[in-house]
């Protein structure tokens, strides 16, 4: 202090080049001391100390990356105001993920804010995203409840790589057609997480699945499939089991089946809808079919409308018979007229497999899925039709004739016996060649005559 308890300022009692400087408050100084040395004991042990790298200012919008003490580096790209941040080891890996995340925003391919974790994403991706079939929504919320989330849930859908998934199928255990169904819902919902921005790319799209074996499909033969017809004409459902072993119909589409889609003059049969079961939601009608080429009128043979025609009024004497106690059904609040209910017109989606497993018995034929009645429909339909394979895969529903082709098609043992007969015998062009040679005269052979015999 000069005298007069004024604050000494002359230039001689200052430290040098710090000649006329403001003093800063004791608070303020001890702030700038800790900045400098980054002394840990004054921050505190849970703080870390952030280091803004040296270098190149970055532009406006462009992010940083910081150094944390011990914890590598951290950084951040902004995206409409608000910043995304990440962490990576080195420097190199944040410069490396800095770019990649301006690259992506650039794009319109990033989010900002918080990355979900799997079960979040999974919980909003089957909420608001999916439109999924009933079916299909019940076995997806099915598999991310059991599959998906016990094994996976707590990561961040941005930690899934596609090693971490080949694992967890592997630890799946199970078939490989399971694996995809397992995997399925997982791999829509990370393509629409990549779509969105939320990551970068799906990796479930890379995950391979090994092929299975499929079971080799087969047709009854002529003989097998009469058997199994005759016996069902012994009850009441005969016309519901023509339909499956002559036209094909899958199961759905045969239970989906409605009086208004028969047509007894015209002598047609319209499909057009499936009847289906979903757990939390029981029966229902589904109004399309399961391809734009599913939805088809049949011109039908006379023998079954003749069938037909004799199963509804069977149906209509029921109805009377029971009264009260005919249940029906109903979807959406309305009546729903099913040509194949049970006994008291309720859908008979768990009695159907039964009625066939008890129809092969009675017919003696040993047990077959029921779609096996498709696959002999399709073969059948092509040997009557004279190898017509586009109205058979018009019957059947389908828009691709090679696959019709390739999957339903199957060689019958009485073809095979009547093709090798066949070609034992002479072919047409041998038996002319034969016949030819029988009609034309025997020439006589030319007699060679030594001229050394002959004198001058």
């Amino acid at each position: 202090m000069a005298e007069g308890g004024s604050p000494r300022n002359d230039i001689s009692d200052s430290e040098p080049g710090k000649a006329n400087q403001p003093v800063l408050p004791r608070r303020k100084r001890a702030r700038n001391a800790i900045k400098s040395t980054h002394d840990h004991s004054l921050l505190g042990s849970r703080r870390r100390v952030l280091t803004k790298e040296r270098g190149t200012r970055a532009a406006n919008g462009e992010g940083s990356i910081y150094r944390v003490e011990g914890r590598g580096y951290r950084g951040y790209v902004e995206i409409n105001g608000q910043r995304k941040f990440f962490t990576a080891a080195s420097k190199a890996e944040a410069s490396q993920k800095k770019r990649e995340l301006l690259r992506r925003r650039d794009q319109g391919e990033l989010q900002a804010g918080r990355v979900p974790t799997v079960e979040q994403w999974m919980e909003h991706w089957l909420t608001n995203i999916s439109n999924a079939r009933p079916t299909t929504d019940a076995m997806n919320r099915w598999v991310t409840e059991k599959k998906i989330v016990p094994a996976l849930g707590k990561l961040k859908i941005s930690a899934l790589t596609t090693e971490r998934l080949d694992r967890w199928v592997a630890d799946l255990a199970v078939a490989p057609a399971s694996s995809r169904r397992y995997l399925a819902p997982l791999r829509a919902a990370l393509e629409e997480a990549s779509r969105r921005g939320h990551i970068g790319h799906n990796p479930a799209a890379r995950v391979n699945i090994a092929t299975q074996q499929g079971v080799k499909a087969s047709a009854f033969s002529r003989d097998d499939r009469d058997a199994i017809l005759a016996a069902a004409e012994k009850g009441n459902d005969a016309a519901r089991w023509h339909i499956a072993l002559r036209l094909g119909l899958r199961p759905a589409e045969a239970l989906g089946l409605v009086w208004d889609d028969f047509d007894e003059v015209a002598g047609t049969l319209t499909i057009q809808r499936q009847l289906l079961y979903a757990k939390g939601v029981g029966d229902y009608v589904q109004h399309s079919a399961k391809t734009a080429a599913g939805t088809r009128t049949l011109q039908l043979p006379m023998s079954l409308v003749k069938l037909l025609l004799e199963h509804r009024a069977q149906q209509v004497q029921t109805i009377l018979d029971l009264g009260d106690e005919w249940a029906g059904f109903e979807f959406n609040g309305a009546p729903v007229a099913l040509m194949f209910p049970m006994a008291n017109g309720k859908p008979a989606i768990r009695t159907d497999k039964r009625a066939w497993k008890n129809l092969l018995e009675q017919a003696g034929i040993p047990f077959e899925r029921r779609y096996k009645s498709r696959h002999t429909a399709a073969t059948h339909m092509i040997v009557d039709s004279g190898g017509d394979i586009a109205v058979t895969a018009y019957n059947m529903g389908h828009g691709d004739t090679g696959f019709t082709y390739r999957t339903y098609v199957h060689p019958l043992e009485a073809q095979a016996v009547e093709l090798a007969k066949r070609m034992d015998a002479p072919t047409l062009a041998a038996k002319v060649a034969a016949n030819v040679a029988a009609s034309e005269p025997q020439q006589a052979t030319p007699v060679t005559r030594d001229p050394s015999n002959y004198a001058d």
